[in-house]
């Protein structure tokens, strides 16, 4: 089987123009023509005032998937792209403006808290007994920013940062090589809170897939991040609220091994690219 690609699109119309839903009816099916989407399954987002359209799909094996936009590329003011290749570790950022496609390089993501579960008491924590009498903030990464408690055994820092990551969404069983099914809006709640190892649900499709995030900062929370530091059970990062990248000990139910995994749910609403949010902001 070939790489699997993951393409977020997102088509912006023309100033004081607005796409309805008949015309992203026609879109979508320019883009997946008779090939479909392959593996990946078709998500879309239609902001209610026509404003933004955001389609998630699959290029692979599909010749004509970018011809859409050579059709129609004069009727609007461009199309973002984050393209994932699921056999590298990074989303690219595209610009498709008229005739023009400029890579952006690695797409950067954000995040503006850091939650950690662990032990519930010092007592518990190996990097605590290392310290002595010290408290569990202790141990805790010197993000720069106060640690709170927010349950028994969770901590919360309100700090800022950025990451890449791979939002691979492949996903054989629900797409297949060549899905035309279409899920418009879809529930963050899609995602099977009954797994042993439930994906992390994405304003798109549930991340299935582990992922690792690349080059965290602040760098302080690298080590966390990438390997659970000296106690965390698992390490969440938020961006605005909603849950963008987790680090957890799973059970490999084939191997019967624990392991860190991560698993990214990044989208639109926490790129920190500065030429894409300086567009958005112009919108």
């Amino acid at each position: 089987m070939s790489n699997i690609y993951t393409n977020a699109l997102r088509l912006v119309p023309t100033p004081g123009q607005r796409i309805s839903r008949s015309e992203a009816d026609d879109v979508i099916a320019r883009i997946l023509r008779d090939r479909g989407s392959y593996n990946v399954p078709v998500v879309v987002r239609l902001a209610a005032d026509g404003s933004l359209l955001d389609i998630q799909s699959g290029c692979g094996k599909n010749g004509a998937f970018y011809e859409f936009w050579e059709e129609r590329r004069e009727d609007y003011a461009c199309m973002w792209e984050r393209f994932s290749n699921d056999g590298q570790e990074r989303d690219l950022l595209i610009l498709h403006r008229g005739t023009e496609r400029e890579e952006l390089g690695p797409c950067r993501y954000a995040f503006d808290e850091v939650r950690i579960k662990g032990p519930k008491g010092p007592q518990d924590a190996q990097g605590a007994q290392a310290q002595g009498s010290h408290g569990i903030t202790e141990v805790l990464p010197d993000l720069g920013c106060p640690w709170q408690t927010i349950g028994d055994g969770v901590w919360r820092a309100r700090a800022f940062g950025q990451y890449l990551s791979n939002n691979d969404r492949t996903d054989i069983e629900r797409a297949g090589p060549n899905s035309r099914e279409v899920v418009w809006d879809p529930s963050l709640g899609d995602a099977d809170p009954g797994d042993p190892a439930p994906a992390l649900a994405t304003p798109t499709s549930p991340s299935t897939y582990p992922w690792e995030a690349l080059r965290v900062e602040p760098q302080a929370l690298r080590t966390w991040v990438e390997h659970g530091g000296p106690w965390a059970e698992s390490v969440e990062l938020l961006h605005g609220g909603r849950v963008v990248h987790r680090s957890q000990w799973e059970l490999d139910t084939v191997l019967g091994e624990w392991g860190w995994e991560e698993r990214c749910a990044d989208d639109w609403d926490n790129v920190t690219n500065p030429e894409f949010l300086s567009h958005m902001r112009s919108l």
